[in-house]
């Protein structure tokens, strides 16, 4: 027994101590990849309150998530009289993992008000609850449940040009952990929660997963496995994906088949009744149309060619739509698109992309968020929404 015993634990020894050797070497070299999110029965995932670490898989920023699950700073609930406070909704573009905090565009939004003395006399506050993968809909839900809690004074809905509009549709989107509006016969919405029921739903929100995930967020060996071996997943190129992956070209143009029409359907429906929660709380609602890199290339012949493949006039269908409807509902909207493509291409500046990627692709970089927030802050500042 002691000839087994004693070499056994000689090897479980050294192999604690190398383990603990290479957990010091990998925070001496800063190298963190946390799990940023944890499932959530009503939205179908949220940011993980208190995490923090390197981003780097596109870009490379210092992350923390506040202790509320915001991509954000320390906000109180308590709204001082003095602050007038604007909430913005939205996905990973809101998000912003891929830049720092303080090159955001809700964080440059909130020094550009305050330059033009947005509202007299008050100290203006952005709120960020962007969250990567969000459509319209758990945006909606985020408002009802979260976002007014916090007394916003305005709210805005980045809408992203290249997802929200499959994001929003069950027939359209492949991701099954989260909720979704469904039209009923009378072509009503319909709430659809159905995933909360779901063996892997309730496996991935059992205690013991929450602890498992606890463990590897405060090991920077279990998190280096674990960024291993979700690298070596490759997903599978699609012919809708073929401009970006995870972006679908078939938005750029009017629907082609029912599917589509009633994604497009459920979505403005979803911000209509936005607008009218909103409305009877006497809070407005601005919709910001977020770009697809392609539209905002700074090459036009790129983005012409971009056109010819699809078969189509221009690439702003999915700002016109938005914007069509919005204004018919009264609703405040900003189209991004247009102005960013022509400060793009008479700057010959890369609003998406990162050394660490590809320029010309992907999220937008400290520029895109500039240019984003100041294209946000005129309208903002000329209007007084």
């Amino acid at each position: 027994m002691k000839r087994i015993l004693i070499p056994a634990g000689l090897i479980a020894g050294a192999v604690i101590a190398a383990a603990l050797l290479f957990e010091i070497v990998l925070r001496i070299v800063g190298f963190s990849a946390p799990i940023w999110y944890r499932p959530d029965s009503h939205v179908g995932g949220v940011l993980r309150p208190g995490v923090e670490g390197w981003f780097k898989s596109e870009g490379r920023a210092y992350v923390r998530i506040s202790s509320a699950g915001l991509r954000d700073r320390e906000h109180s609930i308590e709204k001082p009289e003095s602050v007038y406070r604007l909430a913005v909704l939205g996905d990973s573009f809101s998000e912003a993992m891929q830049v720092d905090a303080k090159d955001a565009f809700w964080s440059v939004l909130e020094e550009k008000l305050t330059q033009c003395a947005y509202q007299p006399g008050k100290r203006i506050e952005v709120i960020n609850f962007g969250v990567s993968g969000f459509g319209t809909v758990q945006e909606y839900l985020m408002l009802e449940s979260v976002v007014m809690r916090y007394r916003p004074d305005l709210v805005l809905l980045q809408f992203m040009n290249g997802n929200d509009v499959t994001d929003n549709s069950i027939a359209l989107n492949a991701e099954r952990m989260r909720p979704y509006f469904l039209l009923d016969r009378r072509r009503e919405l319909v709430l659809d929660a159905s995933f909360v029921a779901t063996k892997v739903f309730q496996r991935q929100s059992s205690a013991l997963m929450e602890f498992a995930r606890n463990v590897v967020n405060h090991s920077r060996v279990l998190q280096l496995i674990r960024a291993f071996m979700k690298r070596t997943v490759v997903p599978r190129a699609t012919p809708d994906t073929a401009i970006e992956p995870g972006l679908n070209a078939a938005v750029l143009a009017a629907p082609r088949d029912s599917s589509w029409e009633d994604a497009w359907t459920v979505t403005e429906r979803l911000i209509l009744a936005m607008n009218e929660y909103l409305g009877r709380r006497g809070v407005p609602l601005v919709v910001v149309t977020a770009p697809f890199a392609i539209q905002v290339h700074p090459d036009r012949q790129v983005r012409e060619a971009e056109q010819a493949k699809l078969g189509i006039p221009d690439l702003f269908y999915p700002d016109r739509r938005i914007e069509a409807y919005a204004r018919k509902q009264g609703i405040a909207v900003i189209p991004l698109s247009y102005e960013m493509q022509r400060l793009a291409e008479s700057g010959r500046t890369y609003f998406h992309g990162f050394p660490n990627t590809r320029m010309g692709i992907g999220h937008w970089n400290e520029n895109g968020h500039r240019a984003a927030a100041g294209i946000i802050a005129a309208h903002l500042c000329s209007h007084h929404f």
